[in-house]
């Protein structure tokens, strides 16, 4: 059995962080899905690095640009193409899963995460322009976010909140959902919980032997997973379930699957990028520990709060977040300018 299998064994679902053109039309997607992938995430970083590494995009690039002008319309038109690629292959899943797995998430304009109305707007239509049922729209969990979110998930439309790094921004998602399924309980969500990205800020702090090291990113989610445990009765049949995501390490003395070792929940979602479900699945001593929340977290995050003040590390992590995914979004303009401009002078 591949580990991705012992995984789905234990109930967790497996997502692909990663889209492209060239993966979609290689079949490569299709083969990883065949290998138990039940969802896929991106973002402007992912598009970017698919749109400049290689001339795949440039004969639609040269195509789409007959009809539209500017960059920002090209990209959407190239995104919107793969992403509903994408939902199509995926939506065996999401029918036979009754609306649970088969997503595919589409990001809305980062430099609209401080702007609650222009959100809602944007991401309405983005929703009507892919026209797919197992969408989501991406979301950050942004105090100016959060009425959005509820208003869009009262309309109807999937969202995946993304660039939650504290229990605190966490437990507002949820309520935003909670809110929302007393209007519409039809649409579907989830909870992006960042992982690694927690461990970089908090170690910056530590001695290497301190026993907290590499360990808070962890224990925060386990945190924030008994809080979802206690709120199951309360969601009754549609569960906003938790995906954990920034899950690829940042530190080298870490094996690349840790974790996907340490993070094995049931009822939960773990993103990958390709190079992580690649190291997955050459790994060869996987073993899945269904008992793996381990009991000493609280007292982990009770040592920390003696030294630290992770609500300070975790806010500049979204203030950072949003400002990466800004220019990630930036960056995707400019390489598509440029494929435009050197497509008109061929």
């Amino acid at each position: 059995m591949s580990n991705i299998k012992k995984l789905i064994s234990n109930h967790q679902s497996i997502w692909l962080d990663s889209i492209s053109k060239q993966m979609l039309d290689s079949g490569d997607l299709s083969n990883i899905i065949d290998l138990g992938i039940t969802g896929i995430t991106s973002n402007p970083s992912i598009f970017d690095k698919a749109i400049s590494s290689s001339d795949v995009y440039d004969e639609t690039i040269r195509e789409i640009s007959n009809n539209i002008s500017d960059p920002k319309g090209v990209f959407e038109e190239l995104a919107i193409r793969d992403i509903q690629r994408a939902s199509d292959l995926l939506f065996k899943i999401y029918k036979q899963s009754e609306g649970t797995d088969g997503f595919v998430s589409l990001e809305v304009d980062p430099f609209l995460a401080n702007n609650t109305e222009e959100t809602i707007k944007e991401a309405k239509r983005l929703w009507n322009r892919v026209n797919r049922e197992n969408l989501m729209i991406k979301i950050p969990g942004t105090d100016y976010g959060f009425p959005a979110i509820q208003h869009l998930l009262e309309s109807g439309i999937n969202i995946n909140i993304t660039l939650l790094f504290s229990f605190d921004s966490y437990k507002k998602c949820l309520q935003a959902f909670l809110q929302s399924q007393k209007t519409n309980t039809s649409s579907k969500s989830v909870a992006s919980f960042f992982i690694s990205r927690i461990d970089t800020a908090v170690d910056m702090n530590l001695e290497n032997s301190n026993k907290l090291f590499h360990k808070i990113g962890i224990s925060n989610s386990f945190k924030a997973f008994e809080h979802y445990l206690n709120s199951k009765q309360i969601m009754k049949n549609n569960y906003q379930k938790l995906l954990w995501a920034s899950t690829s390490v940042k530190a080298e003395d870490l094996d690349a699957t840790y974790y996907c070792e340490n993070l094995p929940i049931s009822g939960t979602i773990n993103t990958l990028p390709l190079e992580t479900i690649n190291d997955l699945l050459k790994k060869k001593s996987f073993e899945i520990d269904k008992l793996k929340i381990s009991e000493t977290y609280s007292e982990m995050m009770e040592d920390l709060d003696k030294i630290l003040d992770l609500n300070v590390i975790t806010q500049e992590l979204l203030l950072n977040g949003i400002k990466l995914f800004q220019d990630s979004y930036s960056s995707v303009l400019e390489t598509v300018n440029k494929k435009m401009k050197s497509i008109k002078k061929k």
